[in-house]
């Protein structure tokens, strides 16, 4: 099995191609990579450790065809928890200017350690616990969402009904009609008298609490009537027929109090 390649690296001679290429110029020992990608991890700023962390993934992945990013994932996790266990346990505080380095090292380390919980799609940063606590949460809230839709269900079944309205064969735009005519209705302050954002909202209502003769009404036979625009019919929608205009909605008289 050919062994890995996890990052890119610069050339020995000449200008690296890229800041986050990690490496040094002519020979160095390639069994010290981990070492040389925690190094140009040092130098990084944390807005960069994405691009950082992608820049190798893109490189790994191309080198290594039958790989994934997981195990990517999982081996730049190694090695940054393994020098952050190292830098802590090397940490005598015995020289001020090695320990002032070690802190920022660590610093450094925990960062891009959080940017990698923050891409875990596997896990791997967290302990079985953490993993069973969030399911369990999970869960839990799961469970509350289904009670609450559950007893929106039950109000909204109260008001349901098998039965509806019949309407006599041959008069269902007639009760088109008058629908029609409501939605034309306005109130003295300019307001309508009623209102939907979606024309469709009557086209449901009468196919599903009326009938012709007993016979459930289709949404083609009255779609053409409602459209969204009352002012404006269009080609696919039509006004309806003047031999259905059978009654008038008309405003009443003021009455005297």
């Amino acid at each position: 099995m050919k062994e890995r390649i996890y990052f890119k690296t610069r050339p020995r001679f000449g200008k690296a191609q890229h800041p986050f290429d990690i490496g040094m110029p002519f020979f160095w020992w390639k069994g010290h990579y981990d070492l040389h990608f925690l190094k140009r991890l040092y130098e990084r700023t944390q807005d960069e450790f994405g691009a950082y962390y992608d820049h190798h993934l893109q490189f790994f992945l191309q080198e290594n065809k039958e790989a994934s990013e997981s195990e990517f994932f999982r081996h730049v996790n190694d090695i940054v928890s393994d020098e952050l266990n190292k830098l802590i346990a090397d940490d005598k505080r015995e020289s001020k200017s090695k320990h002032k380095s070690i802190v920022q090292q660590k610093k450094k380390l925990r960062a891009f350690l959080d940017h990698l919980v923050s891409i875990d799609q596997w896990n791997v940063s967290r302990t079985k616990d953490e993993i069973i606590a969030e399911k369990e949460s999970e869960i839990k809230e799961l469970k509350e969402i289904v009670v609450q839709l559950t007893k929106e269900l039950k109000e909204a079944q109260k008001l349901e009904t098998e039965g509806y309205i019949d309407i006599p064969e041959g008069y269902v735009l007639t009760v088109v009609d008058l629908f029609v005519k409501l939605r034309k209705q306005d109130l003295k302050d300019g307001r309508e008298l009623v209102f939907s954002q979606f024309a469709t909202v009557w086209i449901k209502m009468i196919c599903r609490y009326f009938r012709e003769n007993k016979q459930p009404i289709s949404t083609d036979t009255i779609q053409r009537y409602f459209p969204a625009d009352l002012r404006d019919l269009k080609k696919k929608y039509a006004e309806v027929p003047s031999k259905n205009r059978l009654f008038d909605i008309v405003p009443a008289k003021k009455r005297r109090l």
